[in-house]
Order: structure tokens, then C-alpha cells, then sequence
């Protein structure tokens, strides 16, 4: 089961993710919830992939319609909390550099207030 929970921090907006990322109806609900926050004083996008179990080509889908919509914006989408299974899938599809990835979320935001 995916679940997410989105929040905001100053001028960041963070996404938690857990559980599988596989349905693309979870996909499409959790960008609209998140689109219908984002605007250009309020885009940069931090996701949390801590809880994150799976990820298959729908998650990947959506988290590269994140990351074109904050950079249209003249954000970002980061990516943290990465772990080693999802870390191998976006090594192989190469986007690992496409994505700004941190290890330190907490140096993330004092450099972004």
C-alpha cells in the first residue's frame, strides 16, 4: 500500500513516501495534491524516500513529472533518505543525475531559508 503526506517549511514543500509506488491512480493523486501547493515562490520539492519500499516505472513517471514542473516553476525536486534497492533502480535509468540527491536534509533546508 503507497501512502504519502505532504507538508510545508518555509519555502520548501516536503513529500514522505511510503509503502510500493506502482499504481499510477496513486501517482496522479498524490501530483495533483502536490501541484495544487507548488506555484513559483513555493518550489522546491523534497522528497523522502525513507519509508519508500518499491518504485516502478509509474513512481518513476511521476517523479519526473515532479521535477520538470518545480524546474518550470525555477525550482527543484530533491531527492533523500534514498534506500538501497531504489538507489540501484535510479542508477540504472540514470537518474541519479538527473535528480539533485542529498545524504543531509537538515543542511538542505538551512541553506534554502
Amino acid at each position: 500500500m503507497y501512502k504519502y503526506n505532504i507538508t510545508k517549511k518555509d519555502n520548501l514543500v516536503f513529500l514522505n513516501m511510503s509503502g510500493r509506488l506502482m499504481i499510477d491512480q496513486d501517482a496522479q493523486k498524490m501530483q495533483e495534491d502536490l501541484f495544487s501547493i507548488i506555484n513559483s515562490e513555493l518550489n522546491t520539492v523534497v522528497i523522502d524516500f525513507k519509508s519508500l519500499e518499491y518504485c516502478n516505472s509509474s513512481g518513476l513517471n511521476s517523479l519526473i513529472t515532479i521535477l520538470t514542473k518545480t524546474r518550470n516553476l525555477g525550482g527543484d525536486t530533491v531527492i533523500t533518505n534514498i534506500p538501497k534497492k531504489i538507489n540501484e533502480l535510479l542508477i540504472i535509468t540514470k537518474l541519479n543525475t538527473v535528480f539533485n540527491i542529498i545524504d543531509n536534509i537538515e543542511d538542505f533546508i538551512n541553506k534554502n531559508k
